[in-house]
């Protein structure tokens, strides 16, 4: 595991990061649940967005 001194990116940014993961998670599932597609499609693709975002703050040396 990394420690906090050696990843990219300071720490309020990943916190940041992982809860727009965690939020647009929930809200893909909650629009899935109700059947509004495109909505949950949308949800989804900012949720990538935000996973790839945080993989490169987290990335050690870059």
């Amino acid at each position: 595991m990394y420690e906090v001194s050696e990843v990219n990116a300071p720490k309020w940014r990943i916190w940041l990061v992982t809860a727009l993961v965690c939020g647009w998670g929930i809200l893909a599932l909650r629009f899935a649940q109700r059947q509004e597609w495109p909505m949950a499609g949308l949800c989804l693709l900012l949720l990538l967005v935000n996973v790839i975002t945080l993989w490169r703050l987290t990335q050690r040396g870059k």
